[in-house]
């Protein structure tokens, strides 16, 4: 995928679900997202090979990115409920966790020309 379609990718899925770019998590699901495109193993070993290179980043910890998800997670699902489990493509029984939240998004973006609803 070209970096800039793959941004422009991003960029509609997380507006999508409401995750806007003056937002923290803006930021920090961008960097995820990319991280997972790179290699979708990745989601297999979320804290070292996506949170972690994350927090090194931004000087943070890997909890607070963590945290940071966890609540763009929570925003989502208080706004966008329906939007979320469309990505999802199952019903959810209630708010994805944040690694839920991060495999959810990245099948938003890699099924991208598939969802006419991002059009």
């Amino acid at each position: 995928m070209v970096t800039s379609d793959l941004s422009a990718r991003i960029n509609d899925v997380l507006r999508y679900v409401g995750i806007t770019r003056n937002m923290n998590a803006y930021m920090i699901l961008s960097q995820a997202l990319t991280l997972i495109a790179e290699d979708e193993d990745r989601l297999r070993a979320v804290e070292k090979e996506i949170y972690t290179p994350i927090a090194d980043k931004t000087l943070r910890g890997p909890r607070a990115v963590q945290s940071t998800v966890r609540r763009a997670s929570k925003v989502a699902w208080d706004f966008f409920p329906d939007r979320v489990q469309e990505l999802a493509g199952y019903p959810l029984n209630g708010r994805p966790s944040a690694v839920a939240m991060l495999e959810l998004l990245y099948n938003g973006v890699a099924r991208y020309d598939d969802l006419s609803i991002l059009k």
